[in-house]
């Protein structure tokens, strides 16, 4: 294009030098030579006036394809199409603006769609994090957040921060335990690690599986932040000490009787037999043993059963004389031993009330087993049955409780009884026929909860104490599969 504007401004120029020559050559008076000259300047000069107008108006038409360029390029992008007025308006002409214009139209086309491919992919990215049930920050420079989701701002909200203001703010600001910032920094010298922490939330404190990861620079290689991803592991974390303790406390409790029978066993096979003193004590100590053995062994069993999700519900109405008929006899030696009694206080309106029956009877007799243990000799023992008040759902409400007269519970220690293998103290278990195995009142909680109900209790120090439990009617309730049976309440 420049050279052929080159040639056209050399042709008017051309004109006047020759027509300066001419005239003398064609032996013309000067004047007559200088008419001519003149003459044909001013046709150059219109050549050239010509030649700036046209430079001007095609000016002018790229500024005004510019404009509508700009113009269909906004129409295209908000109407989410980067076709329809961009393409329509491509000019098939071969000149240069033809070209330059049709080359601006597919920038223009590119340039919308990849607008769009990142907005779309930001949208994307975002709903992703957001999407997580998982806190994640990313930070960068001067520790600075970057990115952060909707969970990380709820868990930060405990420290008192509004949700939406983390953006910006320095790391050290959102976390103030020692290893969590730690982990930080190696993530941002090229390393992941993870680690266990408990932290502080609006639910209290919970415990998180850390991981910190490096963030790569964009470009280039080396590191430009790091991302941190917490996940709550605080139920999991509690089964897992939950279990370690229930296996060293079941180890301890079965270490205890296994080893005094075989120590009273070894008694005897040395010689002790032959003794008529020592023998019988010796006998006693293995029976004694050897029923704890077997009570344990029958808890175990039970509360296994009671925490498996599978355990089907067998609903159906109390038979009140056949309630009391089954348990008063399983607690007669006991009774006669220390000279207790036991009262059955069974509210008549309890018939046709439905329940599972055996995990009522699991219940209640794992209470009047604790209450023949701990009550003081020669004291009476009541079990009384009654009717409340309707629940939410208007079902009927039949709360039982079993009371004694004995050593009680400590009021700082009573909300622990109903944990696995708890203990008040060593004044409460006496001689292994009198010690419990600990598990009763977890076994009472569990069967409770499977029942829908709610246990609980009152207690006096060396006054006494009720453990009462409270359960619905399930009347109409489905039964589960028949394949499993309920905890044996025999």
């Amino acid at each position: 294009m420049f050279r052929r504007d080159y040639l056209r401004l050399m042709v008017p120029m051309t004109l006047v030098i020759v027509a300066g020559l001419a005239g003398p050559a064609l032996g013309l008076e000067a004047r007559w030579a200088a008419v001519v000259v003149v003459a044909t300047g001013v046709v150059a000069a219109l050549w050239v006036m010509g030649l700036l107008l046209g430079r001007g108006r095609r000016i002018r038409r790229v500024y005004e394809l510019a404009q509508r360029l700009l113009a269909e390029s906004r129409t295209a992008a908000q109407a989410d199409t980067a076709t329809g007025p961009l393409a329509e308006s491509v000019d098939e002409s071969p000149d240069e603006l033809s070209l330059l214009r049709t080359q601006l139209i597919q920038l223009g086309a590119r340039l919308v769609g990849q607008v769009k491919d990142a907005a779309k992919k930001s949208r994307n990215l975002e709903a992703l994090i957001d999407g997580l049930d998982e806190p994640v920050f990313a930070t960068g420079k001067n520790d600075a957040v970057l990115l952060c989701n909707r969970r990380a701002e709820e868990l930060i909200a405990a420290g008192g921060l509004k949700p939406g203001s983390l953006i910006g703010r320095n790391v050290r600001e959102l976390f103030t335990r020692h290893e969590l910032l730690q982990m930080h920094e190696s993530a941002k010298n090229g390393q992941t690690v993870r680690g266990q922490l408990p932290l502080v939330t609006p639910e209290g404190v919970r415990i998180f599986q850390v991981s910190a990861a490096p963030l790569p620079a964009a470009w280039g290689d080396g590191v430009f932040g790091a991302v941190l991803a917490l996940r709550d592991v605080t139920e999991l974390a509690n089964a897992v000490q939950m279990q370690t303790d229930f296996v060293a406390n079941a180890s301890h409790e079965l270490r205890t009787p296994v080893t005094a029978i075989r120590g009273a066993t070894e008694t005897l096979l040395d010689g002790a037999i032959e003794d008529p003193e020592m023998a019988p004590r010796l006998l006693a100590m293995i029976n004694d043993h050897a029923q704890r053995l077997q009570d344990l062994i029958r808890d175990l069993m039970d509360l296994s059963r009671l925490e498996s999700p599978d355990l089907p519900l067998r609903p159906e109405p109390i038979d009140l004389a056949g309630f009391q008929a089954k348990l008063a006899p399983v607690f007669d030696q006991a009774v006669r031993q220390r000279k207790l009694a036991i009262t059955f206080e069974l509210d008549p309106a309890l018939e046709g009330f439905e329940t599972d029956a055996k995990l009522l009877q699991l219940i209640v007799r794992n209470l009047i087993d604790n209450a023949t243990k701990y009550a003081f000799e020669e004291t009476t023992i009541r079990v009384q049955a009654t009717l409340v008040e309707p629940d939410a759902e208007g079902r009927r409400v039949a709360r039982f409780a079993v009371s004694d007269r004995g050593v009680g519970i400590p009021l700082d220690q009573q909300e622990r009884v109903f944990e696995r293998f708890y203990q008040v103290d060593a004044a409460r278990t006496g001689s292994p026929s009198q010690r419990g195995t600990g598990l009763g009142l977890a076994i009472v909680k569990h069967a409770s909860r499977v029942l829908a109900g709610a246990v609980g209790l009152e207690s006096i120090w060396q006054r006494g104490t009720t453990v009462w439990l409270q359960i619905p009617d399930l009347g109409g309730a489905a039964g589960g599969p028949a394949t499993r049976e309920p905890p044996s309440a025999s």
